[in-house]
């Protein structure tokens, strides 16, 4: 688990990263009052402990995208809390069957990653994993905007990595990417869903329009601000 501060209103306030370590991802917390904010999640028993800290009484999920590292933990975390889905309408649209939440491609990475190396990631994730399917409570399209206690989101549909992703500001100041933009990886765009074409049209040029001081918290990877993302 890490810890970052961010100033929304001269108000500061903490933001928790937790790794989902076969695949490296992120699951970020943001408490905000008794409603909590929780971006992409995973299962980590080091977030239970901080609802109750910040009296964290229910918490509304946003998903930066439908791949299964991003989206393996919701289940989990609707088992322990009160916690509604808030992401892009072709999101939700996957994540409501089992086939879009498939974890064929965290599979094919745990597989090239044993090859390499002679591990057994792959056989490890297989025996534990169990199909699931998923309902957004509520949803956008090309853009949105979503309230949680005293914070704020703008909410922008960026397809390309997926059909639906997306990516959500904070403050003017702070971005949530997923995989839309990681800071020294380009954007993914060979999966059978991808569209390279959509990405360079739509998305693109929308991640080149942001202030380069802005500070992104990535799907996989530390924050890091626009102007050191390598493959922008």
């Amino acid at each position: 688990m890490h810890q970052y501060t961010i100033s929304v209103k001269d108000k500061q306030i903490p933001i928790y990263r937790f790794r989902y370590e076969p695949m490296d991802s992120n699951m970020f917390f943001i408490p905000t009052g008794e409603t909590g904010v929780v971006y992409d999640p995973n299962i980590s028993e080091e977030l239970l402990p901080l609802f109750q800290q910040y009296g964290t009484k229910r918490v509304q999920i946003i998903l930066t995208h439908e791949h299964y590292d991003h989206t393996t933990g919701v289940k989990w975390l609707q088992g322990v809390i009160e916690a509604p889905v808030f992401c892009h309408q072709d999101c939700a649209h996957y994540i409501s069957s089992e086939k879009g939440n498939s974890p064929r491609l965290v599979a094919m990475v745990l597989n090239t990653k044993d090859l390499a190396d002679g591990g057994h990631r792959y056989e490890d994730f297989m025996a534990s994993y169990v199909s699931y399917t998923l309902k957004a409570d509520k949803t956008f399209g090309v853009r949105g905007a979503i309230t949680i206690g005293d914070i704020s989101f703008e909410c922008f549909s960026t397809p390309g990595h997926s059909p639906g992703s997306a990516c959500y500001i904070l403050d003017g100041k702070y971005i949530f990417t997923g995989d839309t933009l990681i800071q020294n990886t380009p954007t993914i765009t060979r999966f059978k869903t991808s569209n390279k074409a959509t990405y360079e049209d739509v998305t693109l040029p929308f991640l080149k329009s942001l202030n380069k001081n802005m500070l992104v918290f990535p799907g996989h990877g530390e924050p890091f601000n626009i102007n050191e993302a390598k493959y922008l």
